[in-house]
């Protein structure tokens, strides 16, 4: 049971970000500015530090693995 848990914890750590990035038309828009800059750009500036979050949980997950 453990063993399956931590399979589908792999799978959203991957799927979550890839699923988000590749949903263009979620982010595709100017408003509302953070900074000056649109929505567009700090939201993908966002996921880029998330993503890289997900990536190391799944790599520490992966180091634990039975």
């Amino acid at each position: 049971m453990h063993f399956k848990r931590i399979h589908l914890a792999l799978a959203l750590l991957i799927l979550i970000p890839s699923f988000v990035n590749l949903g263009v038309p979620i982010y595709n828009r100017a408003s509302p500015e953070l900074f000056g800059l649109p929505f567009f750009y700090w939201f993908q500036t966002f996921w880029l530090f998330a993503c890289t979050g997900f990536y190391l949980a799944y790599a520490k997950l992966v180091e634990k693995k039975p």
